[in-house]
């Protein structure tokens, strides 16, 4: 190898390393702004007078949103130029923002987190992104990187709304969130390499990511409010049988239209199939039930038997250094993904979650115990997140990356939703008598609930096969060597 040439490889790995940072940036900035409002929680449920039901929707409404969102913004941009729909996304979160900033009630940050919600399109887009514009061999550890950030920024946004809530109040904070969501999208609008899309522009199915939402909350809707009105109530039984109807419609829908947002044609690949079981169980298990109850144990008073009574601001700490830590879990999953194989990291984080949540029943009146305990379980995330997305990348063609992610990204969405209401109606049906507090039977069938999916997961993991099922060579275009050069 020649100076020259070896100054070349130097130069394009400066490049590469700084596009990647910057996708981390832009994913930072986006989760912070969105991961705030669940630190909030119990915070709205005092402001408020709501109880654990009614605030789990500004979670929910976030994650069904977020699924419309993956779906239709992972083939958006696989269309018509990943660059120019990431700041599209990142635009509509900041209004989302807004509108939370300007609530008079609950309901009015439920719709400002929906908008909130249309952030979820960019881990999506940003993964297209980097198997687009970075060489192969990059590709695993970078999107492990980008995808460990999530639980990362979490911590931060934990801490941020920690110290805007005890100092300043929730308005603050989402007015913080618009000012993070504005530098998002001014880094992707100026440091992102503008990529062509498909030609000739195939068709988006907006219909789909338009039935998908209404039809996930109103079977959601109906669950969560089944303890409180009873569950042979009609407003009980209407939106759960509506919703149901609606979701045969939209499965329907998806398996005619040309270019569906889940293209049911994809299940056929053994990996695929499997992996996408895998990403359902976690999200309702180990994601959705853990985003609600973390908080919960952090902050909740001492004389709920289950909380350690910490502030906003404390728990936030506590959060954000123990996902410091557990952020070199997002580097041992590309490491581990490029070697032996993604499955391998999907089976540590399910052997984390399932440790984790188990040490909890053993350590939970202790602060240091409960705080290594859900290290462990978020450890699990920064594996089992990276994990997904690359069990993906290896069994789909590059032309199909944005898709396919979407898809996952889509049925992620839904899961952690349906883990967020599921935990709700725990939350609101084990409670303190003569209050709206949770018992702490409550927390003890949350986590046997996290060790149960968790030990599906670790089954269906190690069913998954090794190695690549895909040609992942593949070129996305006939552009994608010029879109390559401009990084």
């Amino acid at each position: 190898m020649t100076i020259k040439s070896l100054q070349i490889e130097r130069s394009e790995s400066r490049r590469h390393v700084l596009f990647v940072v910057v996708l981390i940036a832009i994913e930072l900035f986006a989760v912070i702004e969105t991961a705030m409002a669940f630190a909030a929680m119990p915070t709205f449920m005092r402001v408020f007078e709501a109880d654990a039901t009614a605030v789990g929707w500004t979670s929910t409404a976030y994650l069904l949103v977020g699924a419309g969102s993956a779906a239709t913004s992972g083939r958006l941009g696989d269309i018509f130029g990943r660059q120019k729909v990431l700041t599209l996304v990142l635009v509509g979160a900041v209004i989302g923002s807004i509108v939370s900033a300007l609530a008079v009630d609950l309901w009015m940050i439920v719709l400002g987190r929906g908008l909130q919600g249309l952030s979820a399109g960019a881990i999506a887009i940003s993964t297209g992104l980097i198997r687009e514009l970075l060489p192969e061999r990059r590709v695993p550890v970078a999107v492990a990187l980008l995808g460990g950030i999530i639980p990362i920024a979490s911590g931060i946004g934990a801490l941020v709304a920690g110290v805007l809530l005890d100092q300043s109040g929730w308005r603050l904070m989402f007015a913080a969130a618009v000012v993070l969501g504005t530098a998002a999208a001014l880094l992707s609008q100026f440091c992102i390499p503008a990529t062509p899309g498909i030609t000739p522009r195939p068709s988006v199915d907006l219909v789909g990511a338009i039935m998908l939402v209404p039809a996930t909350a109103g079977v959601l809707f109906g669950i969560t409010k089944g303890g409180q009105w009873g569950w042979l109530d009609w407003r009980v039984l209407s939106p759960i049988l509506l919703g149901l109807v609606a979701l045969a419609a939209w499965i329907w829908w998806e398996r005619r239209v040309p270019e569906p947002i889940v293209d049911m044609r994809q299940f056929r690949n053994r990996k695929v199939s499997l992996t996408t079981l895998a990403t359902i169980v976690v999200g309702v298990g180990p994601l959705g039930l853990l985003t609600l109850l973390s908080p919960m144990i952090m902050q909740l008073p001492k004389e709920t038997s289950i909380g350690h009574g910490l502030s906003p601001t404390a728990a936030g700490a506590i959060q954000l250094l123990i996902c410091i830590v557990c952020y070199g879990g997002a580097w041992w999953s590309g490491r581990i993904s490029t070697r032996v194989g993604a499955r391998w990291s999907l089976v540590a984080a399910c052997v984390l979650y399932i440790g984790g949540a188990g040490a909890w029943f053993l350590v939970s009146e202790s602060l240091i115990g409960t705080v290594i305990a859900l290290g462990a379980v978020l450890m699990g995330h920064n594996l089992s997140l990276p994990a997904v997305m690359n069990l993906i990348v290896e069994a789909v063609p590059a032309d199909q990356t944005g898709a396919a992610t979407g898809m996952n990204r889509v049925i992620m969405n839904v899961a952690v939703a349906a883990g967020t209401a599921f935990g709700s109606v725990i939350l609101g049906i084990f409670t303190v008598s003569g209050s709206n507090l949770p018992s702490e039977s409550a927390l003890t069938v949350g986590f046997v609930a996290i060790i149960a999916t968790s030990v599906v997961a670790l089954a269906l993991a190690l069913l998954i096969g090794d190695r690549r099922s895909a040609d992942r060579n593949a070129p996305m275009n006939a552009e994608r060597g010029a879109a390559k050069a401009a990084v």
